[in-house]
């Protein structure tokens, strides 16, 4: 029985202090584009899902992993950095209806 108790405990031990907590952050935007038609010009509205930011050099920045041990000091409000990448880029941008949702994995 003390057997089971100490393997059960280890590996609980084991998962906890291993894992990792990840992050999903996806946009979308509507962009409005002028098509001539023949009685004149018109307004289109094409909506863009699923879009993923670009990082500073380019990389695709839409998935974050994080150690336990990089936020087992503040586990409840931990925030991620991609969140806050994608929430300066809510505030700062010029794309029309510009949301962002993240998900945790």
């Amino acid at each position: 029985m003390s057997r089971l108790f100490v393997f059960t405990a280890l590996v609980l031990l084991t998962l906890t202090v291993s894992c990792e907590r990840c992050m999903r952050c996806r946009y979308s935007y509507v962009e409005t584009v002028i098509v001539e038609t023949p009685d004149g010009e018109e307004e289109e509205k094409v909506t863009y899902d699923d879009q993923i930011l670009l990082d500073a050099d380019g990389a695709p920045y839409g998935d974050e992993c994080v150690k336990y041990d990089e936020y087992k000091d503040n586990k409840d409000g931990y925030q991620f950095e991609i969140e806050i990448f994608y929430e300066i880029e809510a505030l700062s941008t010029d794309l029309e209806n510009f949301t962002y949702t993240c998900e945790e994995l």
